[in-house]
């Protein structure tokens, strides 16, 4: 069956198969709709009154042009008739005043239809069909109207092709077809479906081959068979309407749309195969002429690109101050072709308005890309450096500002990644070396602590065992500190907090450095606030920091003097708060007090190896508190916070 839907035959039979089921489904969609406007009248009425509805409709139309041929034709006795129906005119009195050329001998007027006439409004005059007359009677009107009768007759057996010849030879086939026109209907599209998809199937194949076989008409280019197509069926439209209402007419106008539907059926089979083909986009004259069009544009654009790629690259030459010469030159020049002509105030001020309307989007366009060059630098001098200058958009010395930019930023980030990679080595070097150095340092110790503990007569030996301990253990801790500092420093310090009740710290510092602070000659006077303060904390990293405050404190300050510790809240933050008087002059900065290395005596007189403070702060820092120093003449003065939780 797929062969023979494949040769020509088959695709004939599937071709008129479509058109018949096509044309059956539009006369049963009329039909189903004539039926569903008058479906209670059509189903309880008899055929003969199917066939009286039919012809009473016809005649009231015919009785318009009746009356208006007796109005406008002088003689009243040869007016044609309305093909097979034959008529008479009577006026309101019943007096006969026109009749159709075969209206003689006829007696028996069958229908009667009364028109009312009345003259409208630009001086002619207007007929409406107000009702079916009883009998031949005259009929009574409104005053002011003339009233007239049409009576109507059918020549005998119907001699001449006209609607009314059709309706008494088609209507008792549709009436007995009145039960069947749904299913008629839906048999018809499907047919309808199945013979268009089958058509579409097979168009551009053949029998016993799989491939896409050209057919005759494909090489005429698609769209200009579409509007050939469109304008012969617009022309046979046109004809047909400049036809009567003759069954001629309606002839014609069925051929016409038979016609129009195997043109469009034709359009489509071709329309198939040259998509299977897939020549269909490149068959058309509308194609060809586009990219005729777009290969010309292409050249001009290409043209114009090297034009101005040629002055721009001389204009980007060009200084900036003088490109902003030329500009104002340029729009000063402007002003002058284009407000000076004006003969008018509001000319010119049209004028100036249209001018600045046209500057203004490029002031502004000017101005965000200023303010994106801003932006940059100020991101930059916040030390933003993953923050990029968008240089889309952005043309001549302002594009190579941004890209400069960038060329900072990412200047900057290798410089800070450079330090950060050298800071890591210097932790790894000093962890390394101080690891090693620990090793033999330890028995060193071992060895001066034994030799110290051994009996001999030179107490020489026993008090150069214990300095030789004692510096050995100073050693020790140095190299303890340069490590934890380092690492402090880098963050490489593990830190687990955990909430902690700040008083703790201030208690455990009270306690702890009592007895130092006494052989020290130092009063500590703590103050610590009643209710709970609750802080994230390390605890072993946060007794390290009150370690080393401490610690300096002791060393540091001037023996007989108050030692001041103190907790507070402060703006949601646990503050400790150390402060003493120095016992020397304090003649430098906080900054510099923090720096490694750096310690409160130059003199160097006591222990320590200026690390205290500087490993306090990063410890803090690490443990997201802070630590800062106020110094106020001899008044020292040290602030830790952490945030208060909970």
């Amino acid at each position: 069956m797929k062969h023979f839907f494949r040769t020509a035959i088959g695709k004939t039979v599937l071709f008129i198969i479509c058109v018949v089921s096509v044309i059956s489904l539009a006369l049963s969609a009329l039909g189903i709709a004539g039926l569903m406007s008058q479906a209670r009248e059509f189903y309880l009425q008899s055929e003969e009154g199917f066939l009286e509805m039919l012809y009473t409709d016809r005649l009231r139309s015919d009785g318009y042009s009746a009356i208006w041929q007796m109005r406008k034709t002088s003689d009243k006795e040869l007016l044609p008739d309305c093909g097979n129906a034959v008529f008479i005119i009577r006026d309101q009195l019943g007096t006969v005043l026109a009749r159709s050329a075969g209206s003689s001998g006829i007696t028996n007027w069958k229908y009667s239809m009364a028109y009312m006439v009345f003259r409208a409004d630009d001086g002619g005059f207007d007929i409406e069909y107000i009702g079916e007359a009883n009998g031949a009677g005259p009929v009574t009107g409104e005053e002011g109207t003339e009233i007239y009768t049409v009576s109507f007759a059918f020549k005998s057996g119907f001699p001449e092709m006209d609607m009314y010849a059709a309706i008494n030879r088609f209507a008792p086939v549709i009436y007995k077809l009145r039960y069947w026109i749904f299913a008629i209907a839906a048999v018809s599209l499907l047919a309808a479906i199945l013979s268009f998809v089958g058509l579409m199937s097979v168009s551009g194949k053949r029998a016993g081959t799989e491939e896409i076989v050209p057919g005759p008409f494909s090489r005429i280019p698609f769209d200009l068979m579409a509007a050939a197509a469109a304008g012969l069926t617009v022309l046979m439209a046109f004809i047909c309407d400049s036809l009567d209402g003759s069954i001629a007419s309606v002839i014609a106008a069925c051929i016409t749309a038979v016609i129009a539907l195997c043109m469009l059926l034709g359009l489509c089979m071709t329309f198939s195969a040259r998509v299977k083909q897939g020549t269909f986009l490149r068959n058309n004259i509308i194609t060809k002429v586009m990219m005729l069009l777009s290969g010309c544009l292409g050249f001009m654009w290409g043209l114009v690109k090297k034009v101005f790629g040629y002055f721009s690259q001389g204009f980007r030459n060009i200084p900036v101050v003088w490109k902003t010469v030329l500009a104002f030159c340029g729009f000063t020049f402007l002003e002058l072709i284009l407000i000076v002509p004006a003969d008018d105030a509001e000319g010119r001020l049209a004028t100036l308005t249209l001018e600045r309307a046209l500057l203004l989007p490029s002031v502004v366009f000017i101005a965000m890309i200023l303010r994106r060059l801003y932006d940059g630098g100020k991101a930059l001098a916040g030390g933003d450096l993953s923050h990029y200058t968008d240089t889309k958009g952005m043309f001549w010395d302002l594009k190579a500002h941004g890209e400069d930019l960038n060329s900072i930023a990412k200047g900057m980030a290798i410089a800070v990644d450079d330090r950060l990679r050298s800071e890591r080595m210097k932790t790894e070097l000093i962890t390394n070396v101080s690891h090693d150095i620990k090793t033999p340092l330890t028995s060193i110790i071992n060895y001066a602590t034994l030799i110290g503990e051994e009996q001999c007569d030179n107490e020489k030996i026993q008090e150069y065992s214990e300095v030789l301990v004692r510096q050995s253990e100073r050693l020790k801790r140095l190299i303890e500190d340069l490590v934890e500092a380092s690492k402090a420093s880098t963050g490489n310090l593990d830190v687990e907090p955990v909430p902690c009740d700040a008083s703790v710290f201030l208690n455990q510092a009270s306690g702890e450095y009592s007895e130092k602070l006494e052989a020290a000659d130092l009063t500590l006077v703590t103050r610590a606030p009643e209710k709970e303060m609750t802080i994230m904390a390390d605890g072993r990293r946060m007794w390290r920091i009150f370690d080393n405050l401490m610690n300096n404190i002791c060393k540091y300050a001037m023996p007989g003097t108050r030692v001041y510790l103190s907790l507070e809240e402060e703006n949601g933050s646990a503050v400790f708060t150390f402060k003493n008087t120095s016992r020397d002059e304090l003649n430098i900065s906080e900054e510099e007090l923090m720096e490694r290395f750096t310690r409160g005596d130059s003199s160097r007189n006591t222990e320590g190896n200026g690390l205290g403070l500087s490993i306090a702060r990063s410890m803090a820092e690490l443990q997201g508190g802070t630590l800062n120093l106020s110094i106020d003449g001899d008044l020292f003065k040290a602030i830790l916070a952490f945030p208060v939780i909970g």
